[in-house]
C-alpha cells in the first residue's frame, strides 16, 4: 500500500522516523513538522530540502509522462508515451496481478524478476494495458533489454520503436566514466 500524506511526511515514514526523530535530525521543534505535515503551516523550499536531508531523501524533479493513443487494424486502441521512465527495485522486478482485470494474459500473478515472466507481462501491457498500468510496471532499461523478445502487433511495436531506438544508446559516442573525488581534501588544490 502506498504511504500518502505530504513530502515531508513520506519522506520521513519512508525512513522509519518519528516526528521527535525527524526534528531532532533537523534542529527544528517537533511542532512545526507536525504542522507542515497537517498543511496547517507551509514551510520554505529550503526548509523542505533541509527536513528531507535529514531522512535521507532527495527532492527532486522528474518529467511527467505524457500518453497519446494509437489504433490498431481491428480498432483496438493502444497507448504510446512520450518518453521511458525508470520503475525502482524492487517494484520493477515485483509479483504482480491485474486487479481490475483478471481474465488478459491467463494467469493470476506474473513475477517480474524472471524474464519470461517479464516479457509476457509487458507484451500483454503494451497492448491491452492502461496508461497508468504501464506507467505503474514497465521500466524503460528492461524494456530496451526485452524489447525483441515482446509479442506485439506491428502498430504497437513501430510506435513505440523510436523510443526504443532513442534509448539503448547505439550510436551514441562512448562514455568515459571518471572518479570524482568524494571531498576537496583528496582532490587536486
Amino acid at each position: 500500500m502506498p504511504i500518502t500524506g505530504s513530502i515531508i511526511e513520506v519522506a520521513r515514514r519512508v525512513a522509519g522516523m518519528s516526528q521527535q526523530q525527524l526534528a531532532r535530525a533537523a534542529r527544528t521543534a517537533q511542532s512545526s513538522i507536525s504542522e507542515y505535515e497537517s498543511g496547517r503551516k507551509s514551510p520554505t523550499l529550503a526548509v523542505v530540502e533541509r527536513l528531507l536531508a535529514a531522512t535521507r531523501a532527495d527532492l527532486a524533479v522528474v518529467a511527467r509522462v505524457e500518453f497519446s493513443y494509437g489504433e490498431l487494424a481491428d480498432g483496438g486502441v493502444f497507448f504510446v508515451p512520450d518518453r521511458l521512465w525508470t520503475v525502482p527495485p524492487p517494484l520493477c522486478f515485483a509479483r504482480v496481478r491485474l486487479a481490475d482485470y483478471p481474465f488478459l494474459g491467463g494467469r493470476a500473478v506474473w513475477d517480474l524478476s524472471k524474464r519470461t515472466e517479464r516479457v509476457g507481462f509487458y507484451s500483454l501491457l503494451l497492448v491491452h494495458g492502461l496508461p497508468e498500468m504501464i506507467e505503474q510496471v514497465v521500466d524503460g532499461a528492461l524494456l530496451v533489454e526485452v524489447w525483441r523478445d515482446l509479442k506485439l502487433p506491428k502498430e504497437i511495436r513501430e510506435a513505440w520503436a523510436p523510443l526504443i531506438a532513442s534509448a539503448n544508446g547505439r550510436g551514441d559516442p562512448v562514455r568515459d566514466i571518471v572518479a570524482e573525488p568524494v571531498d576537496s581534501e583528496h582532490g587536486d588544490e
